[in-house]
């Protein structure tokens, strides 16, 4: 059986896009929701991004529409926080529920005993490497290192 979660079975998150259809260009099929990761959000600015969305969803009287133009103009610092959860088929995801305004708080605080935007950071570095050792070998003429 395929693992529907790589390292939080129980994300809470904020959902940006549910895709359920066949791309008409490419033929792909897509079965998930977009969403954004509170865990993923480095820990230092999570209690500030949370407190700035609480502000931006009263105003708006909850009436919140996250895009990703919207999280890449305001939120830059939330591009690693997105996450794609499939929900097809229907074991992937259970006790999915929504949390109550009076509860929001509460739900984004209980989320700070897990912090995965580290483990991000040290993928996005180790690919950046690589990438790198790929570049030198090719200007020296030689086959960049493989994946491994």
């Amino acid at each position: 059986m395929t693992l529907a979660w790589q390292n939080d079975p129980n994300p809470v998150v904020i959902l940006m896009y549910a895709l359920d259809g066949i791309n008409p260009s490419t033929g792909h099929q897509f079965r998930l929701f977009q969403c954004i990761n509170f865990t993923y959000i480095p820990r230092t600015i999570r209690r500030q991004f949370a407190q700035d969305w609480k502000r931006v969803f009263e105003r708006s009287n909850g009436n919140v529409q996250f895009t990703w133009e919207l999280v890449k103009r305001r939120y830059p610092y939330l591009k690693n926080a997105v996450r794609r959860y499939f929900f097809k088929p229907n074991y992937y995801i259970n006790k999915l529920y929504e949390v109550p305004y009076d509860d929001m708080e509460q739900v984004i605080v209980s989320t700070w005993s897990k912090d995965f935007s580290k483990k991000v950071k040290v993928s996005l570095l180790g690919k950046f490497r690589r990438a790198m050792r790929g570049r030198r070998a090719i200007k020296r003429g030689r086959r960049p290192p493989r994946r491994g």
